[in-house]
C-alpha cells in the first residue's frame, strides 16, 4: 500500500526506546529519511547503537542522523532542529514518542518534585519539539506537515497511582494536539495533528513484568482481545497517522491501541487462572 511517506523527512524523539526503534525501522521501510534523538545516558547509547545498525543493513538501508539531546532544554531541542535544517531543510513530520512512566504512589505520597519533573519530561518536552517544528515550517512553508503525539490510555482513562503520568499525557491529548490541530494551518494550509494512544505495550521496560502470569493476567482482565500491544502495533498506527495518503483527513483525531480497554477493574475478585494467557 502506498503511504507518500518515501522521501519525506521525520523528526523523532525517543528513537533509542523499545517503541521509538521500531517506529524508525517502520519510517525506513517506507523510504523517509530521519532525524533520530536519544539521551544521553549508556542504555540509551546501547540501544541507538543497535538500532543504527538495523537500519543500516535494512533493504533499504535507512537514511538518517542522530542527534544526542535532553528534550527538557530549550537550547538542547534547537541543536536538534539546526542539525535537522543543515541536513535536509524543512522537516515535514514530527513524531513526539519521548517519555517516562513514573513511581507507583498515592498522590497524598506524591512529592512536588516528581509532579514537576513528570510534566517536564513528558510535557513540557513536547511542547519544545512542537515548537521547533513549527518555526522550522514557518520557514519552509508547503501545504502539508504532520505531527503525531505518542499519547497514552493513562491520559484518556487515568491510571491510579501514576496520576502524574496520566496528566501529562491528558494535557498532550486533549490541551495540546487539540489547540494545534487549528494554529497548524498558519504554516501548512492541509497541516494535521494526531495522537496514538498505546496500552500495555511489550517493551524493554514491561519485559520482566510480563513474565508474571498473574500478572498477565491482571492486565488483560479489562481488554477483550486479551493480550497486550507489540512495538510493532504502535509504529503501524503512527505510519497511519502520518500518512497524507492513508489518513489526510484525519486531525484532531485520537487513536487507541489498547486492544479495546475502556477502564479497571476496581472490585471483586478476578476469575482464577484457567488458560495459560501469552501476553502478546
Amino acid at each position: 500500500m502506498e503511504t507518500g511517506l518515501k522521501g519525506k523527512t521525520v523528526l523523532l524523539s525517543g528513537a533509542s526506546g523499545g517503541i521509538g526503534s521500531e517506529i524508525a525501522r517502520y519510517f525506513t521501510r517506507e523510504g523517509a529519511k530521519l532525524i533520530l534523538t536519544y539521551l544521553d545516558d549508556e542504555r540509551g547509547k546501547a540501544e541507538i547503537k543497535l538500532l543504527e545498525e538495523t537500519l543500516k543493513d535494512g533493504r533499504p538501508p535507512g537514511e538518517y542522523i542522530t542527534v544526542v539531546a535532553d528534550l527538557t532544554v530549550e537550547s538542547e531541542v534547537d541543536k536538534i532542529y539546526k542539525a535537522g535544517e543543515d541536513k535536509y531543510g524543512r522537516i515535514d513530520i514530527l513524531v513526539a514518542c519521548a517519555g517516562v512512566w513514573s513511581e507507583t504512589r498515592n498522590v497524598a505520597d506524591r512529592p512536588l518534585k516528581e509532579w514537576n519533573m513528570a510534566f517536564k519530561l513528558n510535557s513540557t518536552a513536547d511542547f519544545l519539539l512542537t515548537r521547533g517544528f513549527f518555526r522550522n515550517l514557518r520557514k519552509y512553508k508547503e501545504d502539508r506537515a504532520v505531527v503525531v503525539y505518542i499519547g497514552s490510555t493513562a491520559g484518556m482513562i487515568g491510571e491510579a497511582y501514576h496520576h502524574d503520568y496520566a496528566a501529562t499525557k491528558s494535557a498532550i491529548i486533549y490541551g495540546l494536539a487539540q489547540s494545534l490541530r487549528v494554529e497548524i494551518l498558519d504554516y501548512a494550509r492541509l497541516g494535521r495533528v494526531n495522537v496514538v494512544c498505546p496500552g500495555w505495550c511489550a517493551t524493554p521496560i514491561t519485559e520482566e513484568m510480563l513474565k508474571d502470569k498473574q500478572f498477565v493476567h491482571e492486565i488483560t482482565s479489562t481488554i477483550p482481545l486479551r493480550k497486550v500491544a507489540t512495538p510493532k502495533d504502535i509504529a503501524a498506527a503512527v505510519i497511519y497517522m502520518a500518512s497524507d495518503e492513508l489518513s489526510g483527513h484525519v486531525t484532531g483525531g485520537v487513536l487507541t491501541v489498547g486492544g479495546g480497554m475502556n477502564g479497571r477493574l476496581l472490585h471483586g475478585e478476578l476469575k482464577p487462572i484457567t488458560e495459560d494467557l501469552k501476553p502478546y
